[in-house]
Order: structure tokens, then C-alpha cells, then sequence
């Protein structure tokens, strides 16, 4: 269970956020093994309605935050030129989950804080990331692959998801629109095909390079067909 630490008292933003956004911050801290997320910034009146409000839109009604992930105790930080795994893992599963709003950036707020949300109204649903200045041109590339590795997913991810600690055996894709099959452990690498939703595979080997990754056997005969990102699967049960 995730844990959630609210934006402190005196903060402009200090509403909650919303149950929607909760969801998808909840299912990405499980799959990158996040155990605390410290928001600093929640939700904000709207326009009109109050005047506990700063900035754009976005975090009107609670539809975004501005927070860090903690791992035992630490939030975990990154620069514009790369990010640890556990962050990357909690972008994509974020943006899988449905969160079209993701930035970070050393000249944003830090280097350890990520704001993820949705549009700048409810009927805004274009997907965005951006940096330094608040644009999309100064995204670091690793935010930009790890959300898009969301988006092309689609899975709306949940309990159950492998990421952490992951097993070998057999698994099922859960990605609504399918799951890219990669030569190799990250999203640089070419993708030879797209696995449809409930297809199902062997994890023959968690990659050393990045163990958000898994290489698998598709066809059940001992040989290696690529990788793919194993927070969209969810283990089978065999009987």
C-alpha cells in the first residue's frame, strides 16, 4: 500500500487530489516500487471559485501534483541527462495508467520532483511532457521514452503488476492496445512486433541492465524471442 504525504498546510495548493489521479499515482508507485509519495503541490480552486490558486490549470480540482517518489526513507532524484530505473518504471506505469500531463527537469523544479496529471481541463487530453520553463522542447529524452513507452502500452496498470523482485515463469500481457516486443531493455531499442492484450509468454531472464525489463520466450520451446516492459504483465496461474 502506498503511502501519501500531503502538500504542507500553508501551501497555495493544499486541496487533495483527485480519487482519479490517486489511482494512477498509487498503480505506478507499485509498479516501480515506490512506497512513499510526497506531494508538494495538489489540487487548487478553480478559476472563479476561490483564490487558493497559482499558475495553470492543471492542478484545478485536484487533477494534478507535483510530488516525490521516496524509496526507504529517500526521494530519489535524477538529472536532465538520465533517471534510476524505479523512476523511469514509475513514468511509464503512470502514463499507462492515464496521466497525459508529466515534467520534471533540474531547471523545472529540481531534481527530484515530477509533476503528473492530466490536461488543462477535463476536456483537454492532449499527452505532454516537458522541462526546464514548463516546455515540452526541454523535456529530458528519458521522460519523453518513458512516457511514451506508457502511452503506445495503454494498460490501465493495477495490483498485481511485476516490477521489483519479479520471478521467472509464465505471464500474460496486460496492455490494452498491446505490448511492444524490443531487441533489447529499453525503449532505444527497435520493436520487432506488438504483443496483443492476454497474449501469453515465458520470463525466461530479468535484464541486468535495467531490471524493469524481462526477455521472454513466446513459444514455450527454451528460445528467446526479446524483451519487453514488465510492468504491463501480471503473472498466470498454472495449474
Amino acid at each position: 500500500m502506498t503511502i501519501f504525504i500531503g502538500p504542507p498546510p500553508d501551501a497555495i495548493r493544499n486541496k487533495p487530489i483527485a480519487s482519479q489521479l490517486k489511482a494512477v499515482l498509487d498503480a505506478a508507485a507499485q509498479a516501480a516500487g515506490v512506497d512513499t509519495i510526497q506531494i508538494t503541490s495538489g489540487g487548487q480552486d478553480e478559476i472563479g471559485h476561490g483564490n487558493r490558486r497559482t499558475g495553470s490549470t492543471r492542478h484545478d480540482l485536484g487533477r494534478a501534483a507535483d510530488l516525490q517518489c521516496i524509496v526507504g526513507g529517500q526521494a530519489l532524484t535524477f538529472t536532465d541527462a538520465a533517471a534510476p530505473p524505479a523512476i523511469l518504471r514509475f513514468v511509464t506505469a503512470a502514463a499507462g495508467a492515464g496521466a497525459t500531463g508529466i515534467g520534471a527537469g533540474v531547471g523545472y523544479m529540481g531534481n527530484r520532483t515530477i509533476h503528473v496529471g492530466f490536461g488543462t481541463s477535463v476536456n483537454d487530453h492532449a499527452r505532454l511532457t516537458w522541462g526546464a520553463g514548463g516546455h515540452s522542447v526541454n523535456a529530458p529524452q528519458w521522460l519523453r521514452d518513458a512516457a511514451q513507452a506508457g502511452w503506445n502500452a495503454g494498460a490501465p496498470v493495477g495490483p498485481g503488476l511485476v516490477g521489483e523482485g519479479v520471478r521467472l515463469g509464465r505471464y500474460a500481457v496486460i496492455a490494452r492496445d498491446g505490448l511492444k516486443l524490443r531487441g533489447g531493455p529499453g525503449t532505444n531499442f527497435e520493436s520487432e512486433r506488438t504483443l496483443a492484450a492476454g497474449t501469453e509468454l515465458n520470463v525466461a531472464a530479468v535484464s541486468n541492465v535495467d531490471p524493469a525489463w524481462v526477455r521472454v520466450d513466446l513459444e514455450g520451446d527454451g528460445l528467446l524471442d526479446g524483451y519487453v516492459f514488465a510492468a504491463f504483465l501480471a503473472a498466470v496461474d498454472v495449474a
